[in-house]
């Protein structure tokens, strides 16, 4: 049996760029980090490179300022291994993994729906070795599972699971909350409110799955800002797991409502004012439950 390959995240290897960056001096202390310019430079969403900074902060070599801009705190030992960095985020298991968690969030790959290893690898150019690799992936996050002798499939999820998926992002949401209001950046913020209101003035406009990935950056962006990474890692699969059922919550009437309740978190968030950012976090939680578990037992 071949040993498992850990994945490394994106906005993993974007941290470890920019650490490295800040090894070769390329950074002094008090220089502001513009999270805009860099998704740019480096060809990823802002949300990514904004977890990135907050791991930064969590290792004290980045703060913020007066205005929660994030600026250089202190720099790490000159190292040889930083010498020559490079920024490469996409090789083939890579690509798979994204290519099949996309067409399991987007649908393509209904819950219940057997994938076949070689006929996916003969479609995207690729061994069946590397599409084995990037579907354990997403079976350690729960979103597939593993059929001896038959391929993967995607799980089946009921509405008990969706349900049992809230309760407990109910009672850890609000946890990253707490951590998030302290810290959470401008940029993250500002980034977060720019997605917000183009999916409010799209409208109905907006893809179903153009919907379910803001939801997710959202709702993935507050944890990561909680600087507790086991918080992070034990919410992000429930929250992936829900957005397995949330298509239809999508496409049917909520998600107009779903922004509008994201954007008075947010709000709430800037004013840094934890006790009503945790009750509007817990009150977007439980309706939201309410209306997809409704809608996954009606379709």
């Amino acid at each position: 049996m071949s040993e498992a390959i850990q994945r490394l995240s994106l906005s993993e290897k974007v941290y470890q760029h920019l650490r490295a960056m800040l090894a070769r001096r390329e950074f002094h202390v008090g220089d502001r980090i513009n999270a805009r310019q860099f998704a740019t430079d480096l060809n990823v969403s802002r949300t990514t490179v904004n977890k990135a900074i907050e791991r930064l902060i969590a290792d004290g070599l980045v703060t913020t300022d007066e205005s929660r801009h994030p600026v250089i705190a202190s720099l790490p030992a000159k190292l040889k291994v930083y010498d020559t960095p490079q920024f490469a985020f996409s090789n083939q298991t890579d690509s798979a993994y994204e290519l099949l968690l996309e067409r399991v969030l987007r649908g393509d790959f209904p819950p219940g729906e057997v994938i076949k290893e070689r006929r996916l690898a003969l479609e995207i150019g690729v061994n069946p070795a590397t599409i084995r690799r990037a579907a354990e992936w997403l079976s350690r996050e729960g979103l597939i599972e593993r059929l001896p002798r038959r391929g993967w499939r995607v799980n089946p999820l009921s509405t008990r699971d969706l349900k049992d998926a809230y309760q407990i992002r109910l009672l850890l949401e609000p946890l990253a909350i707490a951590g998030a209001v302290s810290r959470i950046t401008v940029e993250n913020l500002d980034a977060l409110a720019e997605q917000t209101d183009r999916l409010i003035a799209l409208g109905e406009q907006a893809t179903v799955y153009d919907r379910r990935e803001a939801d997710h950056q959202f709702h993935i962006a507050i944890c990561s800002a909680s600087g507790n990474r086991v918080l992070a890692e034990t919410l992000t699969p429930l929250i992936r797991q829900v957005l397995l059922i949330t298509t239809v919550g999508f496409r049917y009437g909520r998600s107009m409502r779903t922004f509008e309740e994201h954007h008075e978190i947010l709000d709430a968030l800037r004013k840094r004012d934890e006790a009503t950012a945790t009750k509007l976090m817990k009150t977007h939680l439980r309706n939201a439950m309410k209306f997809n578990a409704e809608m996954w037992e009606r379709h």
